[in-house]
């Protein structure tokens, strides 16, 4: 084999990732973030650390069309996980900026750029109106144009057609064999561990909300539209509560009040020798309702 064969091979295998390393790469650039904005530091080497991810999410998103991604939705779901707490912490960043710090003065910049163009000579306001007769010719005209609509009344839609319904063709009685299901264990507590992340995400962002204060327990699990969803999202909550990821605490009314619980803080419970539980609590429909 030739030198240059072996080489195209090499480039082959080292520009092209499976799905699996690119969702290795993303859980390593989620992770990256998580630190940022555990450090709560808003300087501007921040920025540029973000920027960088960001810059590896794209090469990432590179590599694989839209019918590999089709098949890997959880690629999908992770990419939009990090793009998610990239921009919440940009957001902060902008916020915590101070719009005094740097101030513009129009007359000390005319000064600079005189000083620049003629450093030697003296400067006359009187000569800028010799300059009016030029500008006019430069600067350009604003064009004239015309609605493309005319008079057209936007509150007036045009009614869609309504569509003739189709006689439906009977079809013949038969039992269809229900397909065996089996189910992956593995894939089974990813897709967990990935959902209770961004339930994660969601408290952090509803305390942050609340000036960093815990909110109440039964607001952030209980879906007003959907009984079955408020019991899925006890389920989940659980394994926040036993991962060390959240705390639920009951007030002086016997009122339960949840809040995240940042790495740092869940180290040092560990290290004292503290211990999590999973525990799932109980709600009937009338107190649902």
């Amino acid at each position: 084999m030739d030198s240059s064969d072996s080489d195209q091979e090499n480039n082959n295998t080292t520009t092209g990732q499976s799905s699996q390393q690119r969702k290795l790469c993303y859980r390593e650039l989620l992770n990256k973030v998580e630190d940022i904005q555990e450090s709560e530091d808003l300087s501007l080497e921040t920025v540029k650390e973000i920027g960088n991810i960001i810059k590896k999410v794209n090469v990432i998103e590179l590599e694989s069309d839209i019918s590999e991604r089709y098949q890997h939705p959880d690629e999908t779901l992770l990419d939009s996980m990090v793009l998610s707490s990239a921009s919440n912490i940009l957001v902060k960043c902008i916020e915590s900026v101070d719009v005094d710090t740097v101030s513009y003065i129009p007359a000390d910049f005319a000064d600079k750029i005189m000083k620049f163009v003629a450093p030697d000579e003296e400067f006359e306001s009187d000569n800028l109106l010799m300059l009016l007769d030029d500008a006019h010719h430069i600067i350009p005209e604003v064009p004239e144009y015309s609605f493309v609509y005319g008079t057209y009344d936007l509150s007036i839609l045009p009614q869609p057609k309504q569509k003739k319904s189709r006689q439906k063709q009977q079809q013949e009685n038969f039992v269809k064999k229900q397909p065996e299901k089996v189910t992956n264990l593995e894939n089974e507590e990813q897709g967990i561990d990935e959902i209770v992340k961004v339930f994660y995400d969601i408290l952090v962002q509803c305390c942050d909300k609340n000036n960093e204060q815990p909110i109440k327990y039964y607001d952030y699990i209980i879906d007003t539209s959907s009984f079955s969803s408020t019991v899925e999202n006890m389920f989940y909550c659980s394994f926040l509560v036993r991962d060390g990821k959240a705390h639920i605490d009951l007030d002086t009314k016997g009122v339960p009040y949840i809040k995240p619980v940042k790495k740092r803080e869940l180290k040092r419970f560990r290290e004292e020798g503290g211990s999590n539980s999973q525990v799932i609590s109980t709600i009937t429909i009338s107190e649902w309702e």
